[in-house]
């Protein structure tokens, strides 16, 4: 029945769009939950898998994943510009399936291939350029297209960052166990998932852009061309560009860019066993879910954009800041509260959803700027793991504290988009008198 969705005629009523538009957001979130746990699968086993190939070489293993997560986000340049654009063209369901159907392939050939470090890494590369661009591009484009025909962007937002948190917490039951007879059987877990994600995609994902509304124009190398996030900066107004890049930087904070440097430091420092990992995922997937189920949007409720946006900056500056000062699993854990509001992208959803108005006000095509944002993501994607895994090696090799890594993350993460934020007028974030 939902997939039969795209092909009938538009309702007519406000209701009716409303109620069209809200079916569609939980779809598309059930989507985003599925590509969740085919991140989360590894979180703890490729990092495990990578040091046992490096052959205990704890600095090197480091250097691995960071550089890798860089060649990801410099890859995703080119996958994200051209399957953004392809998408306004030709629909996005493709553009879905995309991530899982490779996923089951890439997962199997882990699981066969386990002892080739370079095999591995190129599985890993692939894994995370295609699972990013159809659950994030392709999410943001389609949810784009469904609250353009009624209901909240921002609230949409809200609810796939609440199925992102869903997604964290069975997940590692699941990989704790089967860490038990082996890391590449974890891979095998994989596969099924995304080859129910697939099924899903096809069975009952709805097409959001119907063919009415696609773009006409055809694929040029121009419209291909990874950096044409610039005509953000060159066709867009200030404010447009003003806040895609404050919402870039505060990616420096999102869970895929601190995730190895944080399962690193729960193993080695802070001495978490399996189990230990497994249960601190829970439970903080589990306050994740809350705090953005309840708490976030309460907070959004009684602030606007702005206020909201600079107490969850501030809050996880102080978060990050603090978590790493000591090897102590006490002052981890209180460290963890206060990002709660904002961890993990939440504080950018109110300004992402601003920007994307202003984007598609300002004549851009929803899947070109949700392409041209994710390319600005991906950019951070390379930048920030590749600078996390430095830091943290040359603090190890110089016997330092490798936790102020995390330090580092807040200021990228939170103080430098706080700045920018109180630098913008009022009427460019949406609040205040309009002029």
């Amino acid at each position: 029945m939902p997939a039969s969705l795209s092909k009938a005629a538009e309702p007519q009523g406000d209701e009716e769009r409303r109620a069209l538009a809200r079916r569609r957001v939980r779809l598309i979130c059930i989507s985003s939950f599925l590509s969740l746990c085919q991140h989360v699968m590894v979180v703890q086993t490729e990092p495990r898998l990578v040091l046992e190939l490096c052959k205990g070489n704890k600095a090197r293993a480091a250097r691995m994943l960071g550089n890798t997560s860089g060649i990801v986000g410099i890859l995703s340049l080119f996958l994200n510009q051209a399957g953004g654009r392809l998408s306004d063209i030709t629909g996005r369901k493709p553009g879905f399936l995309l991530g899982p159907v490779m996923n089951i392939f890439l997962g199997w050939l882990v699981f066969k291939k386990s002892s080739n470090l370079t095999l591995v890494m190129v599985c890993r590369v692939l894994r995370l350029i295609c699972t990013t661009f159809s659950n994030t591009v392709m999410a943001d484009a389609a949810i784009a297209d469904v609250c353009a025909k009624g209901g909240s962007l921002e609230e949409a937002r809200s609810q796939i960052m609440l199925a992102v948190g869903v997604g964290m917490l069975g997940t590692p039951f699941l990989e704790a166990a089967l860490l038990q007879k082996g890391l590449k059987y974890v891979y095998v877990a994989l596969s099924g998932t995304a080859l129910a994600h697939a099924a899903f995609s096809i069975a009952a994902l709805p097409e959001t852009l119907p063919p009415s509304e696609r773009s006409s124009s055809q694929l040029t190398l121009a419209s291909l061309n990874p950096l044409g996030f610039v005509r953000v900066f060159t066709e867009g107004s200030r404010a447009l560009w003003q806040l895609t890049v404050l919402t870039t930087f505060q990616m420096f904070l999102e869970g895929k860019n601190i995730s190895d440097i944080a399962q690193t430091w729960v193993r080695d420092g802070l001495k978490w066993s399996v189990e230990g990992i497994r249960n601190f995922v829970i439970i903080y997937g589990t306050l994740q879910t809350l705090a953005a189920a309840l708490l976030a949007p309460w907070m959004r409720t009684i602030m606007d954009a702005k206020t909201f946006t600079s107490v969850t900056n501030l809050l996880n500056l102080f978060g990050f800041s603090i978590r790493g000062l000591k090897a102590s699993t006490l002052l981890w854990l209180v460290a963890m509260v206060p990002m709660l509001p904002g961890v993990n992208g939440t504080c950018a959803i109110p300004l992402k959803a601003r920007a994307t108005e202003l984007a598609t006000a300002q004549g851009f095509g929803k899947g070109e700027y949700s392409a041209w944002a994710n390319n600005l993501r991906a950019l951070v994607g390379s930048a920030a793991p590749m600078l996390y895994g430095q830091i943290w090696s040359a603090l190890q090799k110089r016997g330092g504290n490798t936790g102020l890594t995390f330090a580092f993350a807040g200021v990228a993460g939170a103080l430098v988009p706080q700045l920018m934020l109180w630098s913008m007028k009022d009427s460019d974030l949406g609040v205040g008198p309009q002029p």
